[in-house]
């Protein structure tokens, strides 16, 4: 959220975590998710003098009390503190003119939308309106509620509901009526444009408001927990100002968002996310991205194949047998003389991994987009069942009963991203290194018939003189602070998209093919070149495409 302003400004950013992640904590020592992660990599000062302030809020169920691991973790109890820690925390730091950014993992992406969604819908409390935040936050979470005494508001003459009322006007009218009541008694005040935010997220909806600027999703295809069912983002048609984008990547939720030893997988997803972060003005340090880029290569040269423990939902043959990470022409491992690590690695001791060049690392490591795939261990989060995750074709869900309705969400943006392609091309393995990956999420039905089918796309010169010309701006500020080599991405390379199947074109929403998302960042392109391998698995999967070809 931006306004233009004269002079300095700041931006704030607030990194909230997932269930059990608390960087600061005891478990700081132990792998930590991408949120921690970008929380520390981000530069303090831009080039344009722009300050950016760091707020990290620590995820659910983190602390040292057993009983708030349990609760927290199983019931997202204190989801409604971290949401007023955040939105506090901005209130007292935002002036006119300052950029906010949230990010979140997990149940720290609730946090983070539903705070957006508050300041889109009553702005920033002023201090006289902070001294009743927590009246003013019931009201918030209660304004669609046609139920309650509107006795029990601040403005009680709120607009009640009649059996007559149209519920989406009636809501739109209410809580445009609480934000004028609000600034009118100098409670709050407007924060970006002079236009309410009804039209935004309840705590369970998917609609993005048009006051957001810019909505970023990294999405996890692998995830099979019915508890960690993500809520895709749509823009509805009136909507013409948000730049949203949701990307499907491989792996499960942890393994997308960070947080295992093997962070392979989530260093491709950071740094796809630090790329569209970039896009919107945020810096980050080259010295710092690159220490923790080739910690995660040498890791992987010491631990190619990481413990997958006996109590992870495979067999214990699963856990012992090794197989090829990779197709034989991509894979150099003898099997005979490899192992499975019988111990995840302490990082104290990372200072015995692997060093040298990446060259001479890539004869010990898995190469980009084949790393480590997780099954979640934790059997108490599958109390609610598991699912599979099909992109392109989630639905709507009710406001009030969160059960999914027979509506399709429209205006979705997503694609997919290239690891999926250049993982299934080179024959990865899937989570816990137990077969070959089949991507069933993306390729198949439960019936086991085809879904979605890997195509090229149809050329479209003007879309590819876009994307062409879409220089990293990094390359822009200086080559003393940004002096990465970058991969050479081909002009014709990452011209894929996924096209569903004339058998099930009802099951998906308004796209009727899923684009490969385009390899263009400096940050995405800086790890490929670092650890594309070799061969070169890029180049291999662009010369040697998987099945499905139309």
């Amino acid at each position: 959220m931006t306004q233009t302003t004269q002079g300095g400004r700041k931006r704030l950013i607030i990194c909230c975590d997932g269930t059990w992640m608390d960087s600061l904590g005891k478990k700081g020592g132990e792998p930590q998710s991408n949120v921690a992660r970008i929380s520390r990599v981000l530069r303090r000062t831009c080039h344009d003098g722009t300050h950016q302030i760091i707020m990290y809020d620590a995820g659910v169920g983190s602390s040292d009390s057993k009983v708030d691991q349990l609760t927290g973790g199983m019931l997202g109890t204190g989801l409604d503190r971290n949401i007023r820690e955040v939105y506090n925390f901005i209130c007292a730091n935002y002036v006119d003119g300052d950029d906010i950014i949230l990010i979140g993992f997990s149940r720290g992406a609730f946090t983070a939308r539903s705070v957006a969604d508050m300041i889109a819908t009553v702005g920033l409390l002023t201090p006289q309106g902070l001294e009743q935040f927590y009246a003013v936050f019931e009201d918030y979470e209660h304004l669609s509620d046609v139920d309650r005494d509107p006795k029990l508001y601040l403005n009680r003459d709120i607009l009640r509901f009649s059996e007559n009322s149209n519920f989406r006007e009636w809501e739109t009218k209410r809580k445009a009526q609480y934000k004028t009541w609000l600034s009118e008694h100098g409670l709050t005040r407007h924060t970006q444009r002079d236009k309410s935010g009804a039209d935004t997220w309840k705590f369970s909806n998917t609609q993005v408001s048009d006051q957001v600027e810019n909505a970023f999703q990294a999405l996890a295809l692998d995830e099979p927990r019915s508890a960690f069912m993500p809520a895709l983002w749509e823009k509805l048609e009136d909507n013409k100002k948000t730049n949203l984008k949701q990307v499907w990547f491989p792996g499960s939720h942890a393994t997308v968002g960070g947080g295992w030893h093997d962070q392979q997988i989530a260093n491709i997803t950071l740094a796809w996310m630090c790329d569209q972060l970039s896009s919107v003005g945020v810096e980050f340090s080259q010295k710092r991205m690159e220490d923790l880029f080739n910690t995660g290569l040498q890791y992987s040269a010491g631990h190619p194949y990481p413990l997958v423990p006996q109590s992870a939902w495979t067999s214990w043959l699963w856990s012992n047998k090794l197989l090829p990470w990779a197709n034989p022409k991509i894979c150099p491992v003898d099997l005979s003389d490899a192992h499975r690590d019988t111990a995840d690695c302490n990082f104290k001791h990372s200072e015995f991994h692997p060093k040298g060049t990446a060259e001479q690392l890539w004869k010990l490591a898995r190469p980009w987009g084949l790393g480590q795939m997780r099954y979640p261990d934790n059997r108490l989060l599958t109390i609610a069942g598991t699912v599979v995750r099909h992109p392109g074709t989630f639905k709507r869900t009710d406001p009030h009963t969160n059960e999914e309705t027979e509506e399709h969400l429209v205006n979705t943006n997503e694609t997919v991203h290239s690891s999926v392609r250049v993982r299934i091309a080179c024959q990865g393995l899937g989570t816990d290194d137990g077969a070959v990956w089949d991507c069933k999420p993306l390729t198949r039905r439960e019936d086991d018939s085809e879904l979605w089918k890997l195509g090229r796309r149809p050329a479209n010169a003007a879309e590819l003189n876009a994307i062409k010309g879409l220089r990293p701006r990094e390359l822009d500020l200086g080559e003393d602070e940004y002096y990465g080599e970058l991969y050479p991405v081909g002009d014709g390379d990452g011209q894929w998209q996924w096209v569903i199947s004339d058998k099930h074109r009802g099951l998906a929403s308004d796209a009727k093919a899923l684009p490969e998302e385009p390899m263009t960042g400096y940050w995405e392109r800086y790890l490929l070149a670092l650890t594309a391998g070799n061969p070169d698995v890029w180049r291999w999967a662009e010369e040697n495409p998987p099945f499905g070809l139309i």
